[in-house]
């Protein structure tokens, strides 16, 4: 089977999987956004920082996120310890954003951070998990969950797309070479329609401005693939692992979205779903 070939049956698969959780409910869907948090927590232990299973340290990073992530989401109602960490996500983000565009790829900033403290890396995918449960309290949820989904899936898929097709001028070789401008903007365009249309249809509003915050949206999630393109590059690796074929592991499939989830929690907020 042909790498697009195995990337489209593993998208339909992946598809079909949150499609039924999500038909399931509520608890089912977290139950997901656990294990795919355990697993995207284990790639960045394994496969990036090289800690090994049998290690206190993986075995207290994975006990921490558990714990929390279930007393916040499943055990009790806490939505100020969601807010709470929403907020540390993007300030997080933030400072993501400024390793990507300030510092040098060839200081190792991350490589060395995480060689002095094992595990600190793991804080990118459990602060935005922690947090998802805020997009379940809302009547809506199933909606804006899958609209989040939509801006970040046809973000990566049509900047692939038109990558492909029209790419000719690098976005930034020494971070991922193989994305081109055309692509990016390709995505954005893109994303930021079906961002639009998936409003529209489920809320039957729409209005000039939200294109702007779809189109902002689509940009923050590209955002999170050249970061952890960034981090992966420090580590001398290509993909965080090979669990799902055609598209490497399960942190290179959701890194955009991980990203984008605590900025789409406060514009979910703010257009009032």
């Amino acid at each position: 089977m042909s790498n697009t070939s195995s990337r489209i049956v593993s998208a339909l698969a992946m598809v079909l999987i949150v499609a039924v959780c999500v038909l399931m409910g509520k608890l089912a869907s977290l139950m997901l956004c656990l294990v795919v948090g355990v697993l995207c927590i284990d790639e960045i232990l394994i496969n990036l920082v090289g800690i090994t299973r049998k290690s206190i340290n993986y075995f207290l990073i994975n006990f921490i996120f558990l714990s929390l992530f279930l007393f916040i989401n499943v055990f009790i109602d806490a939505t100020e310890f969601r807010i709470f960490f929403i907020v540390l996500s993007i300030l997080l983000n933030l400072f993501l954003f400024y390793y990507l565009f300030k510092i040098p790829l060839a200081d190792g900033f991350i490589k060395k951070k995480s060689a002095t403290y094992p595990g600190l890396l793991s804080v990118v995918a459990i602060l935005p998990f922690i947090s998802i449960g805020a997009f379940f309290e809302t009547a809506n949820w199933k909606i804006d969950l899958v609209i989040l989904l939509l801006v970040t899936f046809s973000m990566d898929t049509a900047a692939w797309f038109f990558g492909k097709t029209f790419g000719k001028r690098k976005l930034w070789p020494e971070v991922s070479p193989k994305k081109t401008i055309e692509g990016f903007w390709g995505g954005v365009v893109t994303s930021s329609v079906i961002g639009c249309l998936s409003w529209w249809y489920f809320f039957h509003s729409i209005k000039l401005f939200y294109f702007v915050i779809f189109a902002i949206c689509a940009a923050i999630s590209q955002t999170g693939d050249l970061i952890q393109s960034k981090i992966k590059r420090e580590f001398g690796i290509k993909d965080s692992s090979n669990l799902i074929p055609g598209h490497g592991g399960v942190y290179d499939r959701i890194d955009s979205l991980i990203f984008l989830s605590p900025f789409f929690a406060v514009v979910v907020k703010y257009l009032g779903t």
